[in-house]
């Protein structure tokens, strides 16, 4: 990612006003020399926060929370610094300098200019209006999404010509198809969704046809470009996320109009995926501030199968939440359109574990009452909860047993060799140091445990992203990087115990031999090997100790 120059830097903060920023957001006022502001990061009653335009700086005296307008920005919208420098730059009407060797892609208004030409031709278009007021929603609802209506093939070309939009643009990012040496519209007569990246840029859409005919499909989303990729993309999530901050929960849902009707019922935090399967891509996302998961899918078969596989997969990445199970075959928006909104509240409340939901799912197809079916069935519980933390494997053994009528005694391993509490973790040098700063990153009680025993030599590949985390600097380019590259998983406190233990001992015993053949007095010699011996037997035995090597 681009860095900004430091006078770049340095002018926006010049130009920035504190108090402008802050009240793009949340209502302040004037307390003597400063201002006064109900605090956005918690539950606040009362005005708890004060903005000083003088310093520049806010600061919640109940909470905590505190920092500049940039810092404010990144934690309101849940922006990198990047991204957050850009938008303030953007209000601010400053230009940004990036270093040598860096320019800037010129931003697209095809996009855009496209959401909003159909927003506004919705409007135009009566019988499109009164289909989605027939489907409960409401106009309020429908500017929040910008929800809009395409016309037909030529409407788009017309309208791309006459703002001098590049159609090889469009071409590329698949707002126009080719055949027979001419150019379409790949939405057309389609009521229209934006669909937003998590910092609420257009990159695609969504379109649904009212035609009776078959052999339409009844949605299209945008293909796969350099900037849509569905397959990491929550719809909604640039509307949801200051709630999902709030409530520390998220509710997924399938469709579009879930997540319209859901927030049109006040909840707000809904998001929906664009017709695929939960997946390692949307993870990124799932795993900002680690929120409780609930699954909403249809009430019929194919939304239980996807349930299914979700409930699977996020359990396997150990994230916590679980199944919302709607009777009747009934999908969230149609709960919300037949005033069923205490209903859907119930539901919410009893979500059913993954990994409970998991194994009831798994059960039911077999008949119990045939020993050998019962036995298959065992077969395939032990298989999933061996994909489990052992901690949850230990925690839903005696559940499973229950469900299936035998005793705990046969969800043993066979040939188990070591304690079910024994958590097995990465111990390769590099994989383990990015292991432990990720989810100190993604967890801050990880980040307030590791500290106790943590310093920069036990980091030799990521020590410069050790000091930046310490400094909470986590908006640093190489912050940046660690986090999309990782493969690391957010630990439970048990396992990311554990991987701090075994990390201090390897480093406890790399250490031994370098401090016997290194040149510093004997005297300390004798007292720094005998303090890592001390501190592996500790470590070994199972106690988690701070190791350091004074050089």
């Amino acid at each position: 990612m681009a860095r900004f120059t430091e006078a770049s830097l340095a002018h926006l903060y010049e130009a920035i006003d504190i108090v402008d920023v802050v009240t793009q957001y949340i209502d302040v006022r004037k307390v003597g020399a400063n201002f006064m502001a109900l605090c956005p990061f918690h539950d606040d009653k009362t005005p708890s926060m004060s903005i000083s335009a003088t310093k520049g700086l806010y600061h919640c005296h109940a909470c905590g929370a505190s920092g500049n307008a940039i810092r404010f920005v990144m934690e309101y919208e849940r922006l990198s610094f990047h991204d957050a420098v850009q938008k303030i730059a953007a209000l601010f009407n400053v230009t940004l300098a990036y270093e040598k060797g860096y320019t800037e892609t010129k931003k697209s208004h095809l996009l855009p200019s496209l959401a909003l030409f159909y927003h506004n031709k919705l409007f135009k278009h009566e019988e499109i209006l009164q289909y989605l007021f027939s489907r409960a929603i409401s106009e309020d609802s429908i500017n929040e999404f910008e929800i809009g209506y395409s016309g037909n093939s030529y409407d788009t070309l017309r309208f791309l010509d006459e703002q001098r939009l590049s159609r090889k643009e469009a071409l590329e990012c698949g707002i126009l198809t080719q055949g027979n040496d001419k150019d379409y519209a790949r939405f057309a007569n389609r009521i229209i969704f934006p669909i937003y990246s998590s910092t609420g840029v257009v990159v695609g859409f969504g379109g649904r046809t009212l035609s009776a005919d078959k052999n339409v499909a009844k949605y299209l989303n945008s293909p796969q470009s350099k900037i849509f990729n569905k397959s990491k993309i929550l719809y909604g999530y640039h509307l949801a996320k200051q709630m999902i901050y709030k409530q520390k929960s998220i509710i997924v849902c399938e469709g579009y109009f879930d997540v319209i009707m859901l927030h049109q019922a006040g909840f707000k935090n809904v998001v929906a995926t664009l017709g695929t399967a939960l997946n390692e891509g949307h993870l990124y996302l799932l795993n900002k501030d680690n929120p409780r998961i609930y699954i909403c899918y249809d009430g019929d078969n194919a939304g239980i199968n996807a349930a299914f596989k979700a409930a699977k997969f996020l359990s396997q990445n150990n994230k916590d939440g679980g199944v919302i199970i709607l009777k009747d075959g009934l999908d969230p928006a149609d709960m919300v359109a037949q005033n069923k909104v205490e209903l859907f509240k119930e539901a919410l409340h009893m979500a059913t574990p993954f990994v409970e939901f998991v194994l009831n799912h798994i059960i039911k197809d077999f008949d119990l009452n045939n020993p050998m079916q019962k036995q298959n069935a065992l077969q395939v519980c032990k298989e999933y909860l061996h994909t489990l933390t052992p901690f949850l494997q230990d925690e839903y053994k005696q559940k499973c047993a229950s469900l299936l009528h035998i005793s705990p005694i046969y969800l043993e391993t066979k040939n188990k060799k070591t304690k079910s509490t024994e958590v097995k973790v990465d111990t390769t040098n590099n994989f383990a140091e990015e292991s432990i700063l990720y989810n100190m990153l993604e967890n801050k009680e990880h980040f307030y445990f590791a500290i106790n025993f943590l310093n920069e030599e036990h980091f030799q590949i990521y020590r410069h992203e050790f000091q930046l985390i310490c400094r909470q600097d986590d908006n640093n380019d190489r912050i940046y990087a660690l986090r999309f590259r990782t493969q690391a998983k957010i630990l439970s406190n048990e396992e990311f115990r554990e991987q701090l233990r075994i990390f201090l001992l390897q480093y406890a015993q790399d250490m031994l031999p370098k401090i016997a053949i290194s040149p510093i007095e004997s005297n300390l010699k004798f007292q720094q090997i005998k303090n890592l011996r001390e501190s592996i037997a500790k470590l070994r035995s199972g106690e988690l100790v701070s190791v350091s090597v004074m050089q």
